[in-house]
């Protein structure tokens, strides 16, 4: 079977041939071409997808243990030319390297990080001074985003912020609705 790779402006993908035929691609000579791939190029330049990743470079083998499971290596070039192979840290993960490093700072993660790495199944720190962490649970049927070591005492601020309680198995429990996490972890993170 043949797979032709289509290139678009800033990434590129394989299709096989049948489905090459079965798509709505079509033949085009060159002049035709050119305008519509500039467009496509000056759309990218004007809304550049921007990623934000952690990086652990440098002699890794003795502390390949502490990077997590996912073993995701990565090369980049900065933009002075600088190449760097380093193993991708995961955004729940990087503030627990770092105290395992005994480099005792913190990387604060912005709220959308937060919310991505709860509801991807990590538990994730919103607030080490108070002891508060995100994680996903399952409740009813739907997914929810649980807020864990809350002070009950609290409770009247979190619910003034957004949050909302729900008595299970005769537990109080503290959850963030999926819909306006950030807004409201951006407070709680305050």
């Amino acid at each position: 079977m043949k797979v032709w790779k289509l290139y678009r402006q800033g990434r590129s993908s394989l299709i096989p041939q049948n489905d090459l035929e079965e798509s709505h691609w079509v033949d085009i000579d060159a002049a035709a071409f050119t305008p519509l791939w500039q467009a496509e190029a000056d759309n990218v330049a004007q809304h550049p997808h921007v990623e934000r990743f952690f990086l652990a470079t440098g002699r890794l083998l003795p502390i390949w243990n502490l990077l997590g499971e996912d073993a995701q290596v990565r090369r980049l070039v900065t933009q002075e030319g600088r190449s760097l192979l380093g193993r991708i840290v995961p955004v729940d993960a990087v503030n627990a390297l770092l105290d395992k490093l005994g480099l005792g700072s913190t990387i604060q993660l912005t709220a959308s990080e937060i919310v991505s790495a709860a509801l991807a199944g990590k538990v994730v720190p919103i607030n080490a001074a108070r002891g508060l962490n995100l994680k996903r649970s399952r409740v009813n049927g739907e997914q929810r985003l649980e807020i864990l070591g809350f002070d009950a005492r609290a409770l009247p601020a979190y619910k003034a912020k957004g949050c909302f309680t729900e008595i299970i198995q005769f537990q109080c429990r503290l959850f963030v609705p999926v819909q306006t996490a950030n807004d409201i972890l951006e407070k709680l993170a305050a």
